[in-house]
């Protein structure tokens, strides 16, 4: 959902705004933009769209395979001075860490434990990252790590989740493992973008995006929801305990990354708190979700945490 604000924002600066998707959504995008419907995933049809369009900067923000990489990579070399892969912290394949995860960091997790709900887009994401290492086709390129993105917008009605879990009394189930996680606003995201499109310090960079202020579950849930929460809600329980019962977190929350290489090329970002946004993103999801708590899938999540609580419980 981030790619409608970074639509927006570079709209707002007047620069020439050209998105690239199948056409199934309507968002309410800028009149000014260059609407191109094309499936990435066929070449033939990408190439026919794209034509001989030059760009500044080609930003990323679905691609998710070295195949999909590399049909768009071959397609835009030589006419694009900037090209900008969405990445996540994922590529770390670790839920949890006894250290900050630096950006190499990467080449040493691969084998380890991970949540098998999330291995494969991890997996496919950290080799999506080898292959335009290995053949960017000379293109100039950074890669954003990202962690999980909140505010405004988000269709996925993740903090409306907790609330209604908050509110009918259950827990939330939680890995114990996680100590402390990152995270980052949407608008906070944009910014960032903003000051890495065309920055040739970060050529060539794979470099860890967040907001450096880590949070425990308990900051999260308290800044967010205020009188609603308390730590009694809570119900941790190792991560290896939970893959056995095939019950997997609402998102990944961890692993906590270190973001100084961000903060030393790209200068000083002041994030903005979570007590602000948090709150507003809430409100948000109340007002337009709506429909979201007779998802047939969201009520199965919630039950069958609720089934879980109870049944460790007994045991």
């Amino acid at each position: 959902f981030h790619g409608l604000f970074l639509v927006k924002h570079f709209c707002s600066l007047g620069d020439d705004v050209y998105v690239l998707n199948r056409g199934n959504y309507k968002p309410d995008y800028d009149l000014k933009i260059n609407h191109l419907i094309a499936d990435r995933n066929n070449k033939g049809n990408l190439k026919k769209v794209l034509g001989n369009i030059k760009f500044d900067v080609v930003i990323d923000n679905n691609g998710y395979n070295p195949t999909q990489l590399n049909i768009i990579l071959k397609l835009i070399h030589g006419r694009c001075s900037h090209y900008i892969f969405t990445s996540s912290i994922a590529v770390y394949l670790k839920p949890f860490s006894d250290h900050k995860l630096k950006e190499n960091d990467k080449k040493k997790v691969q084998n380890e434990f991970y949540s098998p709900k999330v291995k494969n887009y991890a997996l496919d994401k950290f080799y999506a990252e080898d292959a335009l290492h290995k053949n960017s086709f000379n293109l100039k390129y950074t890669i954003l790590r990202l962690p999980d993105v909140f505010g405004e917008n988000d269709f996925l009605g993740k903090l409306l989740f907790f609330y209604y879990r908050f509110k009918d009394g259950g827990k939330i189930l939680l890995e114990k493992e996680v100590e402390r996680f990152n995270l980052i606003y949407v608008k906070d995201l944009v910014r960032i973008f903003d000051k890495v499109v065309q920055n040739e310090a970060c050529y060539g960079k794979a470099i860890n995006i967040a907001d450096p202020n880590a949070y425990t579950y308990d900051m999260f849930f308290s800044k967010i929801y205020g009188s609603l929460y308390s730590k009694g809600k809570l119900f941790l329980i190792p991560a290896r305990k939970m893959e056995e019962l095939k019950y997997f977190p609402l998102f990944p929350w961890g692993p906590e990354v270190d973001t100084s290489l961000s903060e030393r090329l790209l200068g000083k970002i002041n994030f903005t708190p979570l007590d602000r946004w948090g709150p507003k993103t809430l409100k948000w999801e109340l007002e337009n979700l709506k429909d979201k708590t007779s998802d047939i899938e969201y009520k199965k999540t919630r039950e069958r945490e609720l089934e879980l609580i109870k049944s460790i419980k007994r045991l």
